[in-house]
């Protein structure tokens, strides 16, 4: 059983939640659970519809994509990374599948507590937005990036 105090440690160490301080912080401790699962177990399958973001806090979880019956690997998540974000803000299906590569202990964020969470202390919702914000911007570099890979290779 992890204590509140290390839930608040796996926190600050989160992009997303870094910037959050105090009674903020310990809110969204409070309403956090673990969860532990083996090598191999699904987290959520690729167009579930998502209600919890997940933190790792001990393990390797892949996120992938089916494509044409082959998994298409997008990122390994190990301590202190987090997947499943966007189901705190909208309600469409997951754009991937995440499954544990190992024996992995994950911290859950439900939707509902996230969004109360924010009601009583909005400063988390300037926190997320700011690391939402960030990594729309390096999204849209990397698509610049490669826009101008292509350019060049067609010269």
């Amino acid at each position: 059983m992890l204590s509140v105090m290390d839930v608040i440690i796996s926190l600050k160490k989160v992009p997303l939640f870094a910037n959050v301080h105090g009674e903020g912080l310990k809110r969204l401790s409070d309403s956090i659970r673990p969860k532990v699962i083996s090598r191999g177990d699904l987290v959520f399958e690729q167009n579930d519809l998502g209600e919890e973001m997940y933190l790792v806090q001990s393990g390797r979880v892949v996120l992938y994509q089916l494509l044409a019956n082959e998994e298409e690997h997008l990122e390994v998540v190990t301590p202190p990374g987090y997947f499943g974000d966007l189901a705190l803000i909208d309600e469409l299906p997951r754009s991937s599948s995440a499954r544990a590569e190992e024996d992995s202990t994950l911290l859950v964020l439900h939707r509902e507590n996230f969004r109360t969470a924010v009601q009583d202390y909005p400063d988390i919702a300037f926190a997320v937005f700011r690391e939402f914000s960030r990594r729309v911007r390096r999204g849209e570099e990397r698509i610049q990036s490669l826009s101008r890979e292509l350019r060049l290779k067609k010269n």
